[in-house]
């Protein structure tokens, strides 16, 4: 069943990216749905819910395809000034971008020479502006897909690359794009924002936080087209363990992400470390994979906290949602990395264990205050102080009914904005009024 409604991913599906996953299960249940391209293939190991749509998902041919050249061909054959224009447009939406405004507020770690090495490549302006002359061919071979399978309106995830790609689409075919814009794709490299501003329909965002900043950048004019939606969590599935009952023997402390430097799970190693030595039963378990978890090995080793701090790896949705029941606090102790790039803003897995009725202790970054009111549905500490994060959580081990009270007071805040049937029902209206508007439009001129 087709609506005109196409979504353009990065890659897709992507494990650790649920949120995508179940907006575009959520958009099926509101009768939306969008035809799916992905620039390269999601990751290897997939969420089971994922296994539904995978072989729905069109992957588009990579740079050196002769398919990709071909319709480069066709364009510059039949319009050899809109062929160059395409690679115009990306050069003006670089050279009119502006400088992203200083975030006040925001403690800076010293970043170690890879983190820089990093930062430097994705946020260098100028090999920034190559990368993105780079998609101009696939940009315009997608643009004759899109036309060939009707499509009436583009829907981009990530206001990077695949919003460049939507950019070069409308200059090509005049197809009309949204953004949905997230953290790091603002954050990190915002030199063309302002331009992809300019020229999408509107712009959803998960947080007040980056409303604010795409405003500031981008001016107020183009701040108007900004829509907040929260991601919001599946509540039926992420909910409170039954009964009241609670554990004497160990307080289980749970956290999940990628096992990146900024997500601090290092520093949340260090503070059950501290706890332990002041013989706090804790026990944490930390979901999640990535680059850094044979340095978070070593850490556990050395602190002595083997038998106590378990790494789980990458776990499935409904595994996580097991392990949130079962546990006592869930903490994450998100750093803030200066110019690497990489931020939480409202971390995903942190409305997950509210919407279990988890007592949370997250970072205090900009954003997390839209979810967790401090004392009230979690506790917000400094950013990389393991001091801050003992205190929180060693207040909530010894006190069972402040745990109980504040992880209600969470579900009840979860419910209330972040519950995700409701969100994506906005999502699919705006979006399914969207393309059926292009599509009226479209019928009554071709009448």
């Amino acid at each position: 069943m087709s609506s005109g409604l196409a979504y353009l991913f990065p890659a897709f599906p992507v494990f650790h990216q649920t949120f995508v996953l179940w907006e575009i299960l959520g958009l099926h249940r509101n009768g939306v749905y969008p035809k799916i391209y992905s620039l390269r293939p999601g990751t290897e190991k997939q969420q089971p819910e994922a296994q539904q749509i995978r072989s729905e998902v069109t992957y588009l041919p990579s740079l050196g395809s002769r398919r990709v050249w071909a319709a480069s061909w066709r364009l510059l054959r039949s319009s050899p000034s809109r062929y160059l224009g395409a690679y115009w447009v990306v050069i003006q939406a670089w050279r009119s971008g502006s400088v992203a405004p200083a975030i006040p507020g925001w403690e800076r770690r010293p970043l170690k020479i890879h983190e820089r090495l990093r930062g430097w490549f994705n946020r260098q302006p100028f090999l920034y502006l190559l990368k993105s002359l780079v998609l101009v061919p696939q940009a315009i071979e997608l643009a004759e897909r899109l036309a060939a399978d009707g499509i009436r309106h583009l829907h981009v995830h990530w206001a990077t690359y695949p919003a460049t790609i939507a950019l070069v689409v409308r200059y090509v075919s005049g197809l009309p794009f949204s953004i949905s814009a997230h953290a790091y794709d603002i954050y990190m490299v915002s030199r063309m924002l302002p331009a992809k501003l300019d020229a999408a329909e509107f712009v959803v965002t998960c947080a007040k936080t980056n409303a604010d900043y795409l405003s500031q950048l981008a001016g107020a004019r183009l701040g108007q087209k900004v829509l907040v939606s929260y991601h919001g969590v599946d509540v039926e599935r992420f909910s409170p363990k039954a009964g009241n009952a609670q554990r004497s023997d160990r307080v289980l402390v749970v956290s999940c992400g990628q096992l990146e430097r900024y997500k601090g799970m290092h520093l949340l190693v260090e503070a059950c470390a501290q706890l332990r030595q002041e013989g706090l039963p804790i026990e944490c378990h930390i979901v999640g994979e990535g680059s850094r978890r044979a340095q978070l090995e070593g850490q556990i080793q050395r602190l002595g906290v083997a038998e106590h701090v378990r790494l789980l790896g990458a776990q499935p949705h409904a595994e996580v949602a097991s392990l949130l029941r079962q546990g006592d606090v869930f903490a994450l102790a998100s750093e803030l990395g200066g110019k690497s790039g990489r931020r939480d803003v409202i971390a995903n897995v942190v409305v997950e264990a509210m919407a279990a009725a988890l007592p949370v202790v997250a970072s205090r970054i900009p954003g997390a205050e839209e979810l967790v009111e401090d004392a009230v549905t979690g506790f917000l500490v400094p950013p990389n102080r393991v001091e801050e994060l003992v205190v929180a959580i060693r207040r909530l081990a010894q006190d069972p009914s402040e745990r109980q009270r504040i992880g209600q007071a969470a579900r009840r805040r979860v419910l209330a904005d972040f519950d995700a049937s409701k969100n994506v029902r906005f999502l699919a209206g705006l979006l399914g009024a969207t393309a059926g508007e292009r599509g009226a439009q479209q019928r009554a001129t071709a009448s």
